[in-house]
């Protein structure tokens, strides 16, 4: 009887283990969820995991501060949507709003309009560890914040931008498109997420802030995958 129980254990904590799945029927295929595994924004040789700032993910700079970027990565389509039948990918990350320094003036930290890229990460990193120098307690990134174009990351960035600018709604999801990364994960690339960054980073201006899977669980970042049948 123990023995029993021990198995009808397994079975339900197998089954009640999250994993993505199709979460709609088009008529034309399915939709998949993937949700959110780990992220982190990336600012100086301090974690930006934990604490009150833990809940966003922020990119580009305002002046008098460093520069930030942030990683985001999500678990991996299942077997049921093979490479053949990926359709579209989109990712959906929570705009929360664009900050400006306490005291600076709008003269100062302005709002302009922010051009945003993704690339695919080479190398595995820990949320809870991860710096703009260290990519885990024990591992260095090639360069300060990934150095892009080969080492941290794939060569060239993923083809959609996507534009942040004054007056786009905020507090709600912008949406990217992520299908060539879905498929290079499908294919056999390693999973280890994706760097968005600021083309125009380093000019004067508010920084860009999306909600993190550290805040509430309604704007976690996910990604919605069409499979046909």
């Amino acid at each position: 009887m123990e023995q029993m129980v021990g198995i009808v254990t397994v079975l339900m904590v197998a089954l009640l283990a999250p994993s993505a799945q199709a979460v709609h029927d088009t008529g034309a295929g399915k939709v998949y969820r993937l949700e959110v595994e780990q992220d982190v924004w990336l600012e100086g040789t301090a974690n930006r995991n934990s604490g009150p700032n833990g809940k966003w993910l922020i990119v580009a700079k305002h002046p008098e501060y460093p520069n930030k970027r942030s990683l985001v990565q999500f678990e991996n389509l299942p077997s049921s949507c093979p490479y053949s039948k990926i359709q579209s990918a989109k990712m959906y990350l929570y705009y929360d709003y664009a900050h400006k320094a306490f005291g600076h003036t709008i003269t100062q930290t302005p709002f302009i309009p922010r051009c945003l890229q993704l690339f695919l990460v080479k190398k595995s990193w820990k949320e809870a560890e991860a710096t703009s120098i260290k990519r885990d307690y024990s591992s260095k990134w090639c360069t300060p914040y990934l150095r892009l174009y080969g080492c941290d990351t794939e060569v060239f960035p993923e083809p959609d931008t996507v534009m942040i600018f004054p007056l786009r709604p905020r507090n709600d999801f912008v949406e990217f498109d992520v299908t060539n990364a879905v498929k290079r994960w499908k294919y056999g690339l390693p999973n280890h997420g994706l760097l968005i960054r600021a083309t125009n980073e380093l000019a004067a201006g508010r920084d860009i802030r999306f909600a993190s899977n550290a805040a509430d669980s309604s704007k976690h970042a996910y990604i919605l995958v069409l499979c046909s049948y």
